[in-house]
């Protein structure tokens, strides 16, 4: 048994949650049971077209693509014109409709490092299935739900795209719907800031209006269990760059003399965070909004997979051990994305004292939390170590003369984190309908990314489901989905598409 498949397996048993879909197949689930290959291949050629958001003629392509995908459904598509990549919006409306439901997914992807990537390129997708890489040959139509398809965003977010077309596909074959008008928007830039979708979200605000907004993304929670959200976290950060000589200095020569800036980042870095992984930032937990009875309560339902956990990522022992991952998701966190000094550890070998160090450090927000106090602080406490800080420039030749701790700060944009409650009628309608056949579901408060959902919860009644497998490798190298959540990813869409209003 491949390693991956164990750690997975190893998971779902440690939480009682055995690897089958439900009891008895759905009739979405037994259409879906004859058209594996064609789903697959449809996601593939999805998945091979490149989609970093930085990319506008990529991006375009990306759009008409999935355009297409949806007209080939009966929707009707528009999209943005102009620089950045286009907002697509579909609409399908059907016949004495309950209501109308707003999807919103986004289609680019994180940038990639091609040699970073083992399993195969991050737009060649292939598939691996327990037994090994598979080859797609004619007579392969149906695959083990075990099976994983490789490649930039087969998980974030362009399978939850295929499951919702699909969704689409199976209730029209069985006669069972949809049930409410669609509109599913689209967003090239979710990766990117979303600036595209946030400016469409304003101007049109009309078109997105609905009863119900569902937002596709994010991983499930790691019993495996179909997983619905009420928030997400914002975030903000800052980088930081001290300085050392004003060039780089042998280091025989000028070893113990000149200061050694990668020294002074890590002590800083370090003063950032106790030993036990909890952020020592003056204020940096104060404003966190408290979570309601009926958020507790959620996440004391919720099965225990920490000791499943530290098998599945090679952990000994997580920050903070003693509190589990689902109630970390309600609180900020402090990290250093990147590090740089030197010409990094992969250039030549070179015997000089660099004359600079810097991170790129982010803070993950929760409700409550405004992103230019949470900078302010953090910058703050850099002062506090002693530094004197000049933000947005380098700093100048007396200034280097004067201050032996010197430090450059730059700010970045940042995102509040919205939340909505969990008791509201319609969030228990979308929960009863993913729940549909005694499908065991996880209720969080926030998932642990960001992205535009305030954008639908301050106007209309918001809920979050992640479909897609928790070990996905999401933004890294080899990202992933799981055949068998693409599968239930169908079902699931096909219930909320047809579930009754509150």
């Amino acid at each position: 048994m491949p390693v991956r498949r164990a750690f997975g397996l190893a998971l779902l048993l440690a939480v009682g949650v055995m690897p089958t879909l439900s009891a008895q197949m759905s009739p979405v689930d037994a259409w879906r049971a004859t058209r594996e290959r064609a789903i697959v291949d449809e996601l593939m050629q999805f998945v091979a077209l490149p989609n970093i958001a930085t990319s506008d003629a990529d991006m375009r392509r990306n759009a008409i693509h999935v355009a297409g995908l949806f007209r080939a459904r009966g929707f009707t598509v528009t999209s943005t014109e102009g620089a950045g990549a286009p907002v697509v919006l579909a609409t399908l409306d059907v016949p004495n409709p309950r209501g109308v439901m707003t999807l919103y997914i986004h289609y680019d992807g994180q940038p990639v490092n091609p040699g970073e990537w083992k399993t195969c390129p991050p737009f060649a997708p292939c598939l691996v299935a327990p037994s090994g890489p598979l080859t797609l040959t004619p007579a392969v139509t149906t695959f083990d739900p075990e099976t994983r398809m490789y490649g930039r965003s087969t998980s974030d977010d362009k399978g939850p795209i295929i499951a919702v077309l699909n969704a689409v596909d199976a209730l029209k074959a069985t006669g069972k719907g949809p049930l409410w008008n669609l509109r599913v928007v689209l967003d090239g830039e979710e990766e990117a800031g979303s600036a595209n979708f946030r400016r469409f979200a304003t101007e049109r605000a009309a078109l997105l209006k609905a009863d119900v907004a569902i937002t596709l993304d994010g991983p499930r929670h790691p019993s495996g269990r179909a997983t619905l959200y009420y928030g997400v976290r914002g975030s903000t950060g800052i980088t930081v760059r001290i300085f050392g000589a004003r060039q780089e200095l042998h280091s025989g020569n000028y070893g113990n003399w000149a200061p050694d800036p990668s020294m002074r980042l890590a002590r800083l870095l370090a003063s950032m965070k106790d030993d036990t992984g909890r952020v020592t930032v003056k204020g940096f937990y104060d404003d966190v909004v408290p979570l309601t009875a009926t958020e507790q309560k959620a996440l004391d339902e919720m099965p225990n997979v920490e000791a499943a956990l530290k098998r599945d990522f090679l952990v000994a022992m997580p920050e903070r051990g003693e509190v589990r991952l689902e109630r970390k998701l309600s609180e900020p966190t402090l990290s250093v994305l990147t590090m740089e000094s030197g010409d990094g550890l992969e250039s030549p070998s070179r015997t000089a004292i660099p004359g600079w160090a810097g991170a790129r450090l982010e803070m993950r927000l929760v409700n409550g939390l405004n992103p230019s106090v949470m900078n302010r602080r953090l910058i703050a406490h850099i002062r506090s170590q002693g530094y004197h800080i000049v933000v947005g420039r380098d700093p100048s030749e007396e200034e280097r003369l004067t201050h032996p701790l010197l430090a450059r700060v730059d700010e970045r944009a940042g995102s509040y984190a919205p939340r909505v409650s969990m008791d509201d009628p319609m969030a228990s309608a979308v929960a009863a309908a993913v729940a549909r056949g005694g499908r065991p579901i996880i209720r969080t408060p926030t998932l642990g990314g960001s992205m535009p959902f305030a954008s639908f919860s301050e106007v209309m009644p918001t809920v979050g489901i992640s479909l897609v497998n928790h070990d996905n490798n999401q933004h890294g190298p080899d990202e992933n989905l799981q055949l068998r959540n693409l599968w239930e990813g169908i079902d699931i869409m096909a219930s909320v598409m047809t579930m009754e209003t509150p």
